[in-house]
């Protein structure tokens, strides 16, 4: 395993700091502080004259107990969630009414486990990224098995990581194939990287990919570097750029262009969790120790919601705080459901589109699978 493996093995064990503090619903604040350099591409966000806000109820339909790395992915509109048992080499596939399936990552009983480095759901499909025996790369399950794979490099090859973006429109990996390459895989396109080695850090909706080695940041489009930053911190939302550096938080357009910025600097934690979420109306920003802030895209700060960001869409956060998940309406900002974390630590969260299915896992292992009742 690589180092960053190490260093993602080392985090699972990891107290969740910056999950703590106390249960409330979100909190408006005063008058903005941040300074902007120009007007943002993306609207305010709409008022709402509704009289009583919808809320629903949660309810556990599937679980797993399981230890490893706890990856797992939901696609947007909550119809297939897959989780990994990291330990066993297993995939689970489970679909809203609860039913499952778990298939074997191996091919038969005498291939040796492969190490899996990711899991994405696109479309009806899980793809794995991992080292299998003999190659790196991607094997493409169905509910009814094994329907492909994509191999890469030979005995020694890596599967380092892969990302979808949040639409599912465009799927991201990259493998180490020999000590002085790497392959990054777009979208079937592939680019080769000679050496360091890379880190892959967000993929847009829009296509931009970012990929950072040590303490710089490369933004490809179409096959092609576009920009370079001397921080690793990046992330891609859309066709924008939010980069933390030198204490700012500070957003870009793809062509370089300097649209806002302000006193939010933004990192990963625990998991490689971003402590920043974007999404269309809101930034959600986690300030150390404290709670999760509501930052329009001119960076003025509107109120704060209870704990950590673990996951936002363009519909819904969900943040956590003293052992409780809490989900709030990104239109109107009301608190739609809230459930108490079901195990002993809380990993990630994917939430549906619409909000009705949730999937949840420990730091260390354990899935749960949430249905509105």
């Amino acid at each position: 395993m690589r180092e960053t493996k190490a260093i993602l093995l080392a985090l699972l064990i990891a107290s969740m700091v910056l999950a703590s503090g106390c249960t409330g619903g979100w909190t408006a604040t005063g008058s903005p502080s941040p300074t902007t350099s120009s007007q943002p591409s993306t609207s305010e966000p709409e008022t709402t004259t509704t009289p009583e806000p919808s809320t629903w109820e949660m309810k556990i339909v599937w679980s797993a107990d399981t230890t490893g790395i706890p990856f797992m992915d939901m696609n947007p509109d909550g119809s297939l969630s897959a989780a990994i048992d990291w330990n066993r080499g297993l995939l689970y596939l489970v679909k809203p009414d609860g039913s499952n399936t778990t298939l074997d990552l191996r091919r038969n009983e005498g291939e040796i486990q492969p190490v899996v480095s990711s899991v994405a759901v696109v479309g009806d499909q899980a793809w794995v990224l991992a080292s299998y025996e003999g190659f790196a790369g991607i094997r493409i399950f169905s509910w009814n098995g094994l329907a492909g794979e994509e191999r890469h490099g030979g005995p020694g090859a890596v599967a380092d990581y892969m990302l979808r973006s949040p639409s599912g429109n465009h799927v991201c990996y990259l493998v180490t194939v020999s000590p002085t390459e790497q392959e990054l895989h777009c979208d079937g396109a592939k680019i080769t990287l000679t050496p360091d080695y890379y880190d892959l850090k967000s993929v847009s909706d829009s296509g931009l990919v970012v990929l950072s080695e040590k303490d710089n940041a490369f933004v490809f489009k179409d096959g092609g570097r576009i920009l370079t930053f001397n921080t690793s911190r990046i992330l891609a939302y859309r066709d924008k750029l939010l980069v933390s550096e030198n204490g700012k938080l500070r957003i870009f357009s793809e062509d370089g262009k300097l649209l806002a910025e302000g006193s939010y600097p933004f990192d990963q934690t625990i998991l490689l969790k971003w402590t920043l979420i974007p999404t269309g109306r809101y930034l959600l920003w986690h300030e150390p120790f404290g709670d999760t802030h509501l930052l329009t895209w001119n960076l003025t700060e509107i109120g704060t919601l209870p704990g950590f960001p673990y996951f936002a869409n363009e519909n819904f956060a969900v943040t956590s705080k003293d052992g409780v998940i809490h989900c709030y309406s990104l239109k109107d900002l009301h608190e739609v459901f809230s459930v108490k974390v079901p195990g002993d630590s809380l990993g990630y969260i994917k939430l549906s589109d619409d909000g009705k299915v949730m999937l949840v896992s420990g730091e260390t292992g354990g899935f749960w699978l949430y249905t509105a009742g």
